[in-house]
């Protein structure tokens, strides 16, 4: 047996904990394997030349560039003059990556692209470098805004008969007023010598202008309704529907005569305002309107519905 010398052993173990010090310095202590936070829009990753860093991601890899970039170490010396720090990387599978720094210098930045999101990346040189890395997915913004109730109750359109008569009133006097008062019709829009017509047994109807104030949601049609039958057509005007394509609008103001002559043309004018509960429409009147009538008749407001006379027993009474 070869007699060991106390100092000899103290020079060992002395040599073993500076090793020990230095292999433990290359790893940051307590991040060896961290997870990136997805709330941060550009990720910093600690790397050195003695660390090889695993960045693995939630999906496969598809893009990856950025300056600084390297597949060959050798290519570092290309870059010598650059203060950007040259990083080795290498995609081993399909979700991981693996850098290591060649060159130091400042931060290197990569832009990552999977099959379903973009990562940016900011690998910067560090003693202690992280040994292993997961990328989370990116956190879905919400586009959505709460809304007070307050402000949708106020947003909501208010109809009002009388501001309704008044745009009428308006709409048929333009041509004459706003040549005189030009801010009556801020706004405003409107298509002449139009001929949109809709031809119902013996009745036509003719839309022949459209104007519309956008602020209100509110459109106006000027219409002519032509008896080419024999007989009168008398019908209740609040009946009126105006379409466009599959869908069919209930007028919020009909100003017509309830009878149309047999051979007689008369003038039809109906105000569509908003949609129900108070939301807003907003019709572009760049688009193919018809006009639907009701069916001939009308009922008496003076007298009750016969469907409800109907369930009155007659026999009901004393003896």
């Amino acid at each position: 047996m070869i007699p060991r010398s106390p100092g000899l052993l103290l020079s060992l173990l002395c040599l073993l904990l500076a090793g020990a010090g230095a292999a433990h310095a290359q790893v940051q202590p307590g991040r060896e394997l961290v997870r990136l936070d997805p709330k941060n829009l550009v990720h910093e990753i600690a790397i050195n030349a003695n660390v090889a860093t695993t960045i693995t991601f939630p999906e496969k890899l598809s893009l990856l560039t950025g300056f600084g970039l390297v597949t060959d170490p050798a290519q570092a010396l290309s870059m010598s003059a650059t203060k950007v720090a040259a990083v080795h990387y290498e995609n081993v599978i399909g979700d991981t990556l693996v850098v290591r720094l060649v060159k130091p210098g400042e931060p290197c930045h990569a832009t990552v692209r999977t099959s379903r999101n973009i990562y940016l990346l900011r690998f910067t040189p560090a003693e202690e470098a992280n040994l292993a890395v997961i990328v989370s997915p990116p956190l879905e913004k919400n586009a959505a805004a709460e809304i007070p109730p307050e402000k949708i109750t106020d947003s909501r359109i208010k109809y009002d008969s009388e501001e309704l008569v008044g745009m009428l009133s308006k709409a048929r006097n333009r041509k004459a007023l706003q040549s005189l008062n030009p801010g009556l019709y801020n706004g405003w829009q409107e298509r002449n010598n139009l001929d949109m017509t809709t031809a119902q047994k013996d009745l036509v109807s003719t839309i022949y202008e459209i104007q519309r104030n956008p602020a209100k949601d509110l459109t106006i049609f000027r219409c002519w309704i032509t008896n080419k039958g024999n007989e009168d057509y008398d019908f209740d005007p609040a009946g009126t529907h105006i379409r466009v394509g599959n869908r069919s609008y209930d007028a919020q103001l009909v100003d017509c005569a309830h009878t149309v002559p047999a051979g007689q043309r008369v003038a039809m004018d109906v105000i569509l305002q908003g949609g129900p509960g108070g939301g807003r429409e907003g019709l572009s009147i760049h688009q193919d309107f018809r006009v639907e009538l009701p069916e001939p008749g009308r009922r008496n407001l003076l007298l009750p519905d016969p469907g409800f006379l109907g369930n009155i027993d007659p026999f009901i009474g004393g003896k």
